[in-house]
């Protein structure tokens, strides 16, 4: 019976929830990931792609929305290890696609060598058992010619917000951490897993997204409810009802006006790496 995976356990029980806790940010980092690697590689219908570690397939969502349904579409594999992602993935695609879905790990991707005109890990990678086998299957599922893009946070603000409230009611707590290893927040960590896959043509830039809402008050509820209960689940109800009063406040601190696909919104400004890598 092999051990259970505790980041796969997490991400299938939070499926139904996973999208609405990102407060957009990760849909919006996907938008600015297939627009650049469609600048090195037009997607066409001749385009085979691959959408790993989908979660709730953003990507997958935002390819088949973006192209007319009486078009020619692009070929598109969804994959992931959570089950529930996967489901929940499966269930958005719309019918007469040629997109299709399975259950599966990034460390073990059973396509061919050379499948992939196009790879898209968006967040996916660092929470991977081991990451350095992770990017040598996208390297080799890659045709040559194709293009890998990969993401990680650079500056998670969204984290300085849950500080605030944490430092404010109970400062002789360790302040909360990212549930990454710090060598994440940095694009070069990522660079280096690409060159050592096999990658040559690396290229990395940044971008500013947003953890945002209609109002600062709807932010900080998805901060409560996903993020902050990493930190306030022990805490008791007293401390956890003045965390929930505090956290406004503490948005509203940061707070950005911004417009995106859906309409103008509220949020957190967050920086996110974008690695994009050549297979020669």
């Amino acid at each position: 019976m092999s051990t259970p995976n505790p980041i796969i356990e997490h991400f299938n029980t939070d499926a139904a929830v996973y999208e609405a806790r990102t407060g957009g940010c990760t849909r919006e980092l996907a938008e600015h990931c297939i627009g650049l690697a469609e600048n090195v590689k037009p997607i066409d219908d001749k385009s085979i792609i691959l959408d790993n570690a989908c979660g709730t397939g953003i990507v997958i969502d935002i390819l088949l929305q973006s192209r007319d349904a009486s078009t020619v579409q692009p070929e598109i594999h969804a994959v992931d290890g959570a089950e529930n992602m996967v489901r929940i993935t499966a269930e958005r695609i719309p019918s007469g696609t040629k997109a299709h879905t399975a259950t599966m790990m990034g460390e073990e991707l059973a396509f061919p060598d050379g499948t992939f005109s196009h790879s898209f890990t968006n967040m996916g990678l660092m929470f991977f058992a081991d990451p350095a086998k992770g990017a040598k299957e996208i390297w080799r599922t890659l045709q040559p010619g194709g293009v890998a893009v990969v993401t990680t946070w650079t500056a998670p603000r969204n984290v300085d917000v849950i500080r605030d409230v944490q430092m404010q009611i109970k400062p002789e707590d360790p302040p909360f951490q990212v549930p990454v290893s710090p060598e994440w927040l940095k694009t070069e960590h990522t660079v280096g897993l690409l060159t050592q896959a096999g990658f040559r043509d690396i290229q990395s830039s940044e971008v500013e997204v947003h953890f945002g809402a209609e109002t600062a008050e709807v932010v900080a509820n998805i901060l409560m409810k996903g993020m902050g209960a990493m930190v306030f689940a022990a805490w008791t109800d007293t401390e956890r009802k003045k965390a929930s009063e505090l956290i406004v406040d503490a948005v509203n601190k940061v707070a950005v006006t911004f417009t995106r696909g859906d309409g103008q919104g509220v949020g957190i400004q967050l920086r996110a790496g974008i690695i994009i890598g050549r297979k020669e």
